[in-house]
């Protein structure tokens, strides 16, 4: 009897329950996706020698749509897909003096929407401006771009779907990582590489989406703060989000934050604070 029964439970359990979650590249696809990244860093330090510290802030605002276009998929069934920007607009503000030496905020606004927005990003706007080999898991095989290697080595450090699926079946709770190198090339650094490894968690099935927690670290972050700064905006944590059935990239909410307390002596403080939203277009 019990026989029986193990051999009628194993005939209805969905076939594809134990296998691998993986994205299915399909030549000819389009995934397209909105995003909004808003960055503020703020410091509090003296501007001038001997004065009591003050706060500045800078703050961006990015929004933009852009579109991932299947060519090709191989017999392993890596992707080759170009990244195309179709429409993007950025705010940044910046502190400037203002009347009597006060600080004052300077809003300037970047829209493709515009006339001269779109003149302004005609190199990169609507056309493909990188090419890259995804495997089924996400990673980076290979990559190329017109922003030349710097935008190659981001790549490879910030995944183009933010996410390694698991090497195998994962339950819900399950736990994996890779590793991986952030490279600073000028102007925040010198080309110097930065070990780092981010872990990933199935935190959920929810609504036929695999709920994938993220969080980011660097293995030895430097012990000087203007050494560890420009790192803090790799420190992602949150969700990536994989539609199940079809295998395709639902999008991401993650957050970069971090405070360096007396980085430049009692009453000195830096912030940084970066929210990412990606979610398929028209939702």
């Amino acid at each position: 009897m019990m026989r029986a029964f193990v051999v009628a439970l194993i005939f209805t359990l969905p076939a594809s329950a134990a296998e691998p979650l993986r994205f299915q590249w399909k030549a000819g696809d389009k995934h397209a996706y909105t995003v909004s990244q808003s960055t503020t860093v703020a410091e509090t330090a003296p501007i001038e020698a001997g004065g009591k510290p003050q706060t500045t802030e800078y703050s961006t605002k990015l929004t933009l749509a852009k579109r991932w276009d299947v060519k090709e998929v191989d017999a392993a069934g890596v992707g080759t897909l170009t990244l195309t920007i179709t429409a993007m607009k950025q705010e940044i503000t910046k502190p400037v003096v203002g009347k009597g030496g006060k600080i004052a905020a300077e809003t300037i606004v970047m829209d493709s929407a515009t006339p001269e927005g779109a003149k302004e990003m005609a190199a990169f706007l609507n056309v493909p401006i990188l090419t890259a080999k995804v495997n089924t898991r996400g990673g980076l095989v290979e990559a190329k771009s017109t922003g030349g290697d710097s935008a190659v080595s981001r790549l490879q450090a910030e995944l183009p779907f933010r996410v390694l699926l698991p090497e195998k079946h994962a339950e819900v709770n399950a736990v994996w990582d890779r590793t991986f190198a952030v490279k600073l090339d000028p102007p925040l650094g010198t080309g110097e590489s930065h070990a780092a490894k981010q872990t990933y968690k199935l935190r959920a099935i929810q609504n036929g989406h695999a709920v994938i927690g993220v969080s980011t670290a660097f293995d030895n972050p430097p012990a000087a703060a203007a050494d560890l700064q420009p790192l803090l905006p790799w420190l992602w944590e949150g969700d990536v989000f994989v539609t199940i059935d079809t295998g395709r990239y639902a999008g991401a909410k993650l957050k970069a934050a971090r405070t360096i307390s007396n980085h430049q002596g009692a009453g000195t403080k830096f912030e940084f604070a970066s929210e990412y939203v990606e979610a398929v277009a028209g939702k």
